[in-house]
């Protein structure tokens, strides 16, 4: 990962409960830190409101890595002007971030951005990693100064489903994680009158080459020495994961933006949209590289 975080912000309590997030993964990471906020009103007054802003939540970030044993961090403000979605993609790009933070859960006339709609909007403009937090850490972890301890990782079995695992490999080893390996069989099987006919074996084989198809990225994570383990269940793939991630308290769900399509396969943009739609754990989104032109 581009050891730089942009962490939007519109100035409401919501839009800033990203920030233990961001401050505890870019001093695990050793990442500067750009918090940005935009306007569209072009006057002295408005550039000096927000930038008073921008520097007090800096200065609060600053005292927060600290507390992290960050030595001198590195932490950037930018004013931005325009619409709020184009201007943090195009922030993005020009200062080659790693990771896009935010919450996708923003302001209801506190602040002047419906930050939710404009984490949907940046989450499709951008070919950046998007970290989005629905719901404030509790006062507990931001004092340990563990937010994110265990990780779901959902995979459909092809290389553009994998495109989130290098960076949790990255993150469950800096911020000792415990990750979790997940796939989830839908049940495609002829019709019989009102009712699928569930094939018994067939079912077993796919769940076998699943369990394979894990172990096989296991590896990835124990070669490492990442605490990983793999689970295979049987349902709706975004109704799956979000109701294990919801059983078993896990901190981050970590999912290609994109997969494969087919019987077999998730349509990894819907499963992940249906995934950041319901429920309130953290979602971390990557892109698959472009494919190739042919």
């Amino acid at each position: 990962m581009e050891k730089r975080i942009l962490v939007p912000l519109d100035g409401s309590n919501t839009a800033e409960m990203v920030l233990p997030y961001a401050t505890e993964i870019a001093a695990r990471t050793r990442s500067e830190v750009i918090i940005t906020s935009v306007h569209e009103l072009e006057t002295h007054d408005v550039d000096r409101l927000f930038s008073t802003y921008l520097n007090k939540i800096a200065e609060e970030v600053r005292a927060s890595l600290s507390k992290y044993g960050a030595l001198e961090p590195k932490i950037w403000t930018r004013l931005l002007e325009g619409k709020a979605a184009n201007e943090i993609v195009q922030c993005a790009d020009e200062e080659k971030v790693g990771l896009i933070a935010l919450a996708s859960r923003g302001a209801s006339g506190e602040g002047p951005w419906l930050l939710g709609s404009i984490a949907a909007k940046v989450l499709r403009a951008t070919d950046k990693p998007v970290l989005l937090i629905r719901t404030p850490a509790s006062e507990k972890a931001i004092e340990e100064r563990r937010l994110l301890k265990k990780i779901l990782v959902p995979l459909d079995g092809s290389e553009w489903g994998e495109a989130a695992v290098p960076m949790v490999l990255e993150f469950s080893g800096l911020l000792q994680c415990e990750v979790t390996l997940f796939q989830a069989i839908r049940p495609v099987s002829p019709w019989a009158g009102d009712a699928p006919l569930v094939i018994p074996q067939d079912i077993e084989h796919r769940r076998s080459s699943s369990a394979a198809y894990l172990l096989n990225v296991e590896k990835r994570f124990k070669d490492k020495a990442i605490n990983v383990n793999s689970v295979v269940v049987t349902g709706v793939p975004a109704d799956t994961i979000i109701d294990y991630a919801k059983t078993n308290s896990i901190d981050l769900i970590a999912m290609s933006t994109h997969g494969r399509s087919g019987v077999d396969r998730w349509v990894f943009g819907s499963i992940t949209d249906k995934v950041l739609h319901a429920g309130d754990t953290a979602v971390l989104t990557v892109r698959p590289p472009a494919r190739p032109a042919r």
